[in-house]
């Protein structure tokens, strides 16, 4: 996951905002079901967000259909039980549908989450120092575990804010296993490129990295890039 930035100059503000403030006047619930722009919304979310998931960090490129490089608008807090921030900007994100329609195991990020709440990471700054990766492509907490079997072996010795990022690993199912194979792609792909790069060159390439529209798993590729010596 990678802290985003929820402008309040942003369009998607304006544009929830302003739909917000004519249902009210029309004394209309504010229901995001009702809501009229969700296509564009996405887009601009997507813009926002440099183009990739709010939690997996893979490339999205359109609203809904086909599941390769689609999205969804996610409600980051569940429209289900918190009704009263379902149309508010800062609580709505694009999301991947990699996932839909697969069994449920094999599920991730939204299509994981339903209704369960997780810890707001992505509104947070320093959200990408409390993870880290693994040569297996797995996401663990920050922390001097090494896989995610020896955190969840050893939770109970977790600090809280470990213990949530262990469960927002767990609910959003970020370790399946198509996430952990492609990450390992991109790890290979990047380790055969470092080796020829001095610390310098390494060092401008993470500026360039930073830059939207991201790479796919970025926080990822930026955590081993930072490794270099």
């Amino acid at each position: 996951m990678r802290y985003i930035h929820k402008n309040i100059n942003s369009k998607a503000f304006s544009l929830l905002n302003s739909w917000n403030r004519l249902r009210k006047q029309a004394e209309q619930k504010l229901s995001y079901n009702d809501f009229n722009s969700k296509s564009l919304l996405n887009e601009i979310l997507r813009e926002e967000q440099g183009g990739i998931c709010c939690y997996c960090q893979q490339r999205i490129s359109h609203f809904q259909g086909a599941n390769i490089e689609g999205s969804h608008n996610e409600h980051l807090l569940p429209q289900t039980s918190y009704v009263d921030i379902q149309t508010e900007y800062r609580n709505l994100f694009a999301c991947c549908n990699y996932s839909q329609g697969m069994k449920k195991t094999q599920q991730h990020c939204g299509e994981a989450k339903h209704d369960d709440v997780i810890y707001d990471f992505i509104k947070w700054v320093d959200c990408n120092t409390q993870f880290k990766y693994n040569s297996l492509g797995e996401i663990t907490p920050q922390g001097s575990y090494n896989t995610i079997d020896e955190f969840n072996k050893n939770e109970t010795h977790l600090t809280s804010k470990q213990k949530e990022a262990l469960k927002a690993i767990k609910i959003l199912n970020l370790n399946q296993n198509s996430l952990v194979d492609e990450r390992r792609k991109d790890q290979t792909a990047l380790f055969a490129i470092l080796t020829k790069l001095t610390k310098q060159q390494v060092q401008a390439q993470i500026q360039v990295f930073n830059q939207k529209p991201y790479q796919r798993f970025v926080d990822m590729l930026l955590y081993y890039m930072k490794q270099k010596k």
